[in-house]
């Protein structure tokens, strides 16, 4: 039997933070790069929210995580912006670069073309749709997941996505006609 499964089965705390890293932390990469635009410290902000995870165990409501998770990840990115006084536009290329292995062909680059406009229409949506589409796109949370981590009501968090994703939408056909 491996030594993590048996870690696992005598501390359910070092099972739940495994779980939890396992499923969240290249969302909350995503996410955190999204705000600071630059992999590295998205990599330390993470970081950063996964220590705090493992300092908040006995306080955490688990059956909250990804709101909490998002919520830690938001305010550390934010607040590292602060301390650094700049905004970067959010250009994902380094991201996607990272787990490319081979050259793209045209085809690809052409989408990859087509997902940096679709990343920085996003950027240009008002805030609360932006943070509202990624969350649900890109770290894949449930409505009520998201309007916690945003401080809002579920309904709202439809409107915000609907608001979102018609305006990209409109943004793509006027782009295709």
């Amino acid at each position: 039997m491996p030594a993590e499964h048996l870690m696992s089965q005598r501390d359910p705390d070092h099972a739940f933070l495994l779980a939890a890293l396992e499923r969240y932390e290249r969302p909350v990469i995503r996410y955190a790069f999204g705000i600071v635009g630059e992999i590295n410290q998205a990599r330390d902000i993470a970081q950063d929210v996964f220590i705090k995870l493992s300092q908040s165990l006995a306080t955490l409501d688990r059956e909250r995580l990804a709101p909490w998770l998002f919520t830690v990840c938001r305010n550390r990115a934010l607040d590292h912006q602060r301390k650094h006084q700049r905004l970067v536009p959010m250009d994902l290329e380094v991201l996607d670069q990272e787990s490319a292995n081979t050259p793209l062909p045209s085809a690809e680059l052409e989408q990859k073309e087509l997902a940096q406009q679709l990343r920085q229409w996003l950027h240009q949506l008002p805030e609360k749709q932006r943070e509202a589409v990624r969350l649900k796109f890109e770290a894949d949370l449930s409505y009520k997941e998201i309007s916690e981590a945003l401080k809002t009501s579920v309904g709202n968090v439809g409107t915000l996505i609907h608001l979102g994703v018609a305006n990209l939408r409109e943004r793509w056909l006027a782009l295709n006609a």
